[in-house]
């Protein structure tokens, strides 16, 4: 039975929650307006009218699957919230119930953007607890008795209120435990598979413009006893997010370095390079140029078959030292490639700045090809900047005769893809070296998704 990643466990936790917020603005939002219309109360009415549209209108984003949109819209119902807080104004010993809302609208904002910008993930949600303790202790309400709820309505008013907003925020902290205990076992099993050695590479096939197997990337795959195969898509941002990406990225370069210090001892894989992903959180540790350099040392592979990869979004950081420590590295011999060309916001001056031997075109721009004129402008364009930096191109995500075909027509020097074969053990790829070169590309299995890494 395969278990769904943490990320998409907390999606579904945000969507019940958004859910649950919009039943309750439509339900207890169209019986409130009915009800004051009932006492001669048309603008608090409208007020009710409006939280049931706008629950309506969540609900109507969720079945179309905008749940960003919908979750973003509903931690900023403030400005009704703020509104029923106006006017709830009870007699005396009936305590304001409408400021209960505060909390569980500020603990959601806090449990659904957990991850996202400091506004949305601490405050807006300060600013609801500063609503919270404003309209409890401070004497903020309309007491014009024409534009607040009658005396008769209020004590069921304050009873429905309070039930209804302790409910909701039980609800919220229910769902934030119950994310927090499965991000507990997604860390606890990734740590549990650094010292087991759960984790295997997979080896993608590189060719030259006559079919030549020239090289390969070196991608991460987990099995996992509990889990069974994880994508990597499931736990490499929780990896990042949680720094277990460093152990895991320095298990994947001592790995794909001993497999490059085989192959250099064989002649009919001698000239093999090996691609390998670094990430952020590990080009970004202190001791990074050492301890790469020691990796590749004590390995005993040929340092200038291997290919270390960042990618594009990396450089916007322009990091000051960035440049530097690439330089160390490539003074040992050691090739930069920048992965994915095309899908970050890097600047031509930016990509000149590091030492950069090789770009990767973004697979988004030769899905489109040779049908969708944009990619190929874009495609060509990217091939002529490299060609004038004196880098030399791959294109990754090939699936099609067609896309290789229209890709060598502009100039691509390597390739990478489905239509050359799929991402495979150590045995399936060393099967691959013993068919005449020429042939690779026609007995190569085509057709499906571009792949995830």
């Amino acid at each position: 039975m395969a278990h769904a990643s943490w990320d998409e466990s907390h999606s579904r936790r945000v969507h019940a929650m958004t859910r649950l917020e919009a039943i309750l603005l439509m339900g207890f939002g169209g019986l409130w307006c009915v009800a004051l219309l009932m006492v001669d109360r048309p603008l608090l009415a409208g007020i009710n009218l409006a939280l049931a549209i706008f629950g309506a209108c969540l609900l109507v984003l969720l079945r179309r699957g905008r749940l960003r949109l919908a979750t973003i819209l509903a931690v900023h119902v403030a400005p009704f919230a703020m509104a029923s807080c106006l006017f709830d104004n009870p007699p005396l010993g009936v305590p304001k119930a409408t400021v209960l809302f505060f909390l569980p609208i500020a603990a959601g904002s806090y449990f659904a953007f957990r991850r996202d910008n400091l506004y949305l993930r601490i405050v807006l949600p300060a600013l609801y607890l500063l609503a919270f303790i404003a309209f409890s202790l401070l004497p903020l309400a309309i007491s014009d008795p024409a534009l607040i709820v009658p005396a008769e309505a209020a004590h069921v008013a304050a009873w429905v209120n309070t039930v209804s907003a302790l409910a909701a925020l039980v609800f919220t902290l229910g769902l934030m435990h119950a994310d927090l205990t499965d991000r507990r076992g997604w860390e606890y099993d990734l740590g549990r598979a650094i010292a087991r050695g759960e984790f295997r590479l997979a080896y993608q096939p590189q060719v030259d413009r006559i079919g030549r197997l020239v090289g390969a990337e070196a991608l991460l795959r987990w099995h996992s006893p509990r889990r069974g195969n994880v994508p990597p898509g499931q736990f490499i941002p929780l990896a990042e997010e949680t720094g277990q990406i460093v152990a895991i990225g320095d298990w994947v370069l001592r790995a794909a370095c001993a497999q490059l210090a085989r192959w250099n001892t064989q002649p009919a894989t001698a000239h093999l390079t090996l691609s390998v992903n670094i990430s952020v959180a590990q080009f970004l540790q202190p001791d990074f140029v050492p301890n790469v350099t020691d990796i590749v040392t004590r390995s005993g592979c040929d340092v200038s078959h291997l290919k270390l990869e960042l990618t594009e979004s990396m450089l916007v950081e322009n990091m000051p030292d960035m440049a530097e420590r690439m330089q160390a590295l490539c003074d040992i011999g050691l090739v930069w490639a920048l992965d994915d060309l095309g899908a970050g916001y890097s600047s031509l001056q930016a990509l000149g700045q590091f030492p950069f031997a090789q770009i990767k075109l973004d697979q988004s721009f030769v899905r489109g090809l040779p049908a969708d004129e944009s990619s190929l402008r874009i495609v060509e364009a990217m091939i002529s900047l490299a060609d004038t930096l004196s880098l030399t191109s791959v294109a990754e995500g090939v699936e099609t005769e067609e896309q290789f075909r229209c890709l060598m027509e502009a100039g691509c020097e390597a390739f990478q893809g489905y239509l050359f074969g799929r991402p495979m053990d150590i045995d399936s790829f060393d099967a691959l070296i013993a068919p005449a070169p020429d042939a690779m590309a026609g007995s190569a299995d085509g057709g499906g998704t571009p792949h995830e890494r």
